[in-house]
């Protein structure tokens, strides 16, 4: 029935160099020789008598065909692996990319009830601010994003709408009540370039009733400006769904501004590429973030 398969390792082989994009990357993933992974490759192209590869001087991207069989054959040896675990009683393991923020400040905290529901899932984060290609990269199997989530496009999931608000400690609210030096605002600039200008700078230099010029400072990620608030040194412009551990806990003070009249809040949303739909692991992440965050 099967005899018409290239074999296992074949397979192998190609599904790794596919998902790391790098022939020298999988061999050491799969602790052989770049050589014998290019063997390998080679004569399951010469098998199949497509070529699965386009070999450039100092990378590899995949031909159509290749496209096609590598989410094949990732898909193939999921369900295999998932599978292998379950009869051996390992923990199934489920790749998440999301923001330096939301990781710190949201998901990491909240872990554990998944983790205690479902021990069997070994969930890795990856933080980063780059935006991947979801639908390529096979080191990721899910991502949460933050901005508007595309319409109609089959596995994007909006999570929950966000609101902005002014936090600081008890102690620097009290600073400014009893003193007449500028107030330091800590904005973030993200790096994303399609998230919308929303013009923060211009609306605290319109409510500021002082002498002096508000002072605003600039970070590149929402956790750094949640440090610099948390330090005592001035106003943090955070969302309310980073800010949420430090409220509970009293480390941080709402304003009395209500920020969700003037700006327009943005989504966390979840994006399970296709491959992943019958993943049981995603299906029970998915399900999770879905109770937290409508309870």
């Amino acid at each position: 029935m099967f005899q018409q398969l290239p074999s296992l390792n074949a397979i192998k082989a190609f599904e790794s160099a596919a998902r790391l994009n790098s022939f020298k990357d999988a061999a050491n993933e799969l602790n052989v020789t770049p050589t014998a992974v290019s063997h390998q490759i080679r004569a399951l192209e010469d098998s199949l008598k497509v070529r699965l590869f386009e070999r450039k001087t100092r990378a590899v991207a995949l031909t159509k065909e290749g496209e096609l069989l590598a989410a094949s054959a990732n898909q193939s040896l999921q369900d295999l692996l998932s599978t292998v675990n379950q009869l051996k009683g390992s923990p199934r393991i489920l790749t998440i990319s999301t923001t330096n923020s939301f990781a710190a400040m949201w998901l990491v905290p909240n872990l554990v009830s998944f983790q205690q529901r479902h021990p069997d899932i070994d969930v890795q984060i990856r933080a980063e601010e780059a935006l991947i290609d979801i639908e390529h990269d096979r080191r990721v199997d899910m991502v949460i994003r933050y901005g508007e989530p595309p319409t109609g496009q089959r596995g994007t999931l909006p999570l929950i709408k966000e609101s902005i608000g002014f936090y600081a400690t008890k102690e620097y609210w009290k600073k400014q009540l009893s003193n007449n030096e500028s107030t330091v605002f800590f904005i973030t600039q993200w790096q994303n370039p399609d998230l919308p200008y929303l013009g923060i700078s211009e609306f605290i230099h319109g409510i500021t009733k002082e002498k002096r010029s508000p002072i605003i400072r600039h970070f590149n990620d929402e956790n750094q400006t949640l440090q610099a608030a948390l330090s005592g040194q001035g106003i943090g412009v955070i969302s309310q769904l980073t800010v949420e551990t430090c409220l509970h806990n009293g480390w941080l003070k709402q304003g009395k501004q209500d920020l969700s009249k003037v700006f327009t809040g943005l989504h966390y949303y979840l994006v399970i590429p296709t491959r992943q739909h019958h993943n049981q692991a995603a299906n029970h992440f998915q399900n999770w973030l879905l109770e937290k965050f409508n309870p």
